[in-house]
């Protein structure tokens, strides 16, 4: 065997526990372009090292496959935020709307259900008696309860797509 082949088998090898290491636990976005930078240097200097007979066509090469390698590194995107589970993306998505929801209806309630002082109701639009009627702040709770029961009904229904 070549020395060349040997030192061949001994790069894949190497190469491919790195990349086993890569696999077991997240990298940053900022380290992997570090990561990447480093590599790509490595690769220049090794196309650049004329030590050998056909100095020319070796460069030639390397730099094709530096290219693409390159290429194949700009169409492979690790850091998307597709690669999210989609059922986790729904069920987060499903808790939100349901909260808020929840929290605009229980907020619409209160706003009706609690006494308040007659500047902070506005404006009586209709009298049920000479002492209670139905206000503007009423009015303001009704249309907050109805934003809630529409995000609510809007969680289970984007849940069931």
């Amino acid at each position: 065997m070549s020395p060349g082949a040997e030192e061949n088998k001994e790069l894949d090898y190497s190469f491919n526990l790195f990349i086993s290491e890569l696999s077991k636990e997240p990298v940053s976005k900022s380290k992997a372009l570090e990561m990447e930078q480093r590599f790509f240097d490595t690769l220049r200097v090794k196309a650049g090292d004329t030590s050998h007979g056909n100095a020319s066509a070796a460069h030639t090469n390397d730099a094709a496959i530096l290219q693409d390698m390159q290429k194949l590194l700009n169409t492979k995107n690790a850091f998307n935020i597709k690669e999210v589970p989609l059922k986790a993306a729904n069920w987060a998505y499903f808790m939100a709307l349901s909260i808020a929801g929840i929290l605009f209806i229980t907020v619409g309630f209160v706003l009706i259900t609690t006494p308040a002082s007659p500047e902070f109701e506005i404006a009586t639009l209709f009298y049920f008696n000479e002492f209670d009627g139905f206000t503007v702040m009423d009015l303001f709770a009704l249309m907050i309860i109805f934003i809630g029961i529409f995000f609510f009904i809007r969680a289970f229904v984007q849940r069931k797509k």
